[in-house]
């Protein structure tokens, strides 16, 4: 698990070759230097973790907008509805969702609420809040993938134990515990997951509520 995710992504890597070379062909290439170190400067001073890093370096997320050649791809990638989403699409939509938070307050709370989010800054990775009044998104808490409906997984940049956890998100808040630890037990489970199909079936694969990729 300490070697980044470089083993699981090939074994995803080359399913999709197999099984769904369209969903792979969306894939972007390695995201470029500069763009990581615009993300890695603007997460509030938190250290962006080894294997996320490594992930995009081998593919920068998925290129999910239609084309007059193609549809978007079939399937997700990440159970249960998520596709990667790359370094620079990360920053941005970290930066709407700061902004959409900040908006819900009403200004004589501004300052409240600004407190109120330097606090849970402070507090340790993995130390979540989906009964707050209020949807809380911090400035360490970065998207790692999208599921199209507004919602999808973050990663926990905040220091401690759980550094670099992966937690699901919606519109209105976010699941009670990391689905995840990090980066690479996700790819290792997507990997196992996909390995683990009867790729012979004659009709799409759903396994509950995931529809893998195909194409």
């Amino acid at each position: 698990m300490e070697r980044a995710p470089a083993d699981a992504w090939d074994r995803i890597d080359h399913w999709l070759s197999d099984h769904a070379p369209g969903y792979r062909a969306r894939l972007r290439p390695p995201a470029e230097g500069e763009v990581l170190r615009r993300v890695v400067e603007r997460s509030a001073g938190a250290e962006l973790p080894p294997d996320l890093l490594d992930w995009w370096a081998r593919a920068d997320g998925l290129d999910r907008a239609p084309t007059s050649q193609s549809p978007p791809p079939g399937g997700h990638l990440i159970p249960d509805f998520y596709d990667p989403c790359g370094a620079a699409e990360a920053d941005e939509r970290r930066t709407v969702h700061l902004q959409v938070a900040q908006d819900i307050v009403p200004p004589p709370l501004t300052a409240a609420w600004e407190q109120h989010i330097h606090a849970r800054s402070a507090d340790p990775a993995g130390t979540l809040y989906p009964t707050e009044a209020v949807p809380v998104w911090l400035p360490q808490w970065l998207p790692v993938a999208v599921d199209g409906g507004g919602g999808g997984l973050f990663t926990d940049l905040r220091p401690g134990q759980l550094h670099g956890c992966v937690v699901p998100f919606t519109r209105t808040g976010h699941e009670r515990a990391p689905r995840w630890t990090g980066i690479t037990e996700m790819l290792t489970d997507v990997a196992d997951r996909l390995q683990s199909l009867d790729t012979n079936a004659t009709v799409t694969i759903a396994v509950g509520h995931w529809t893998p990729p195909r194409g």
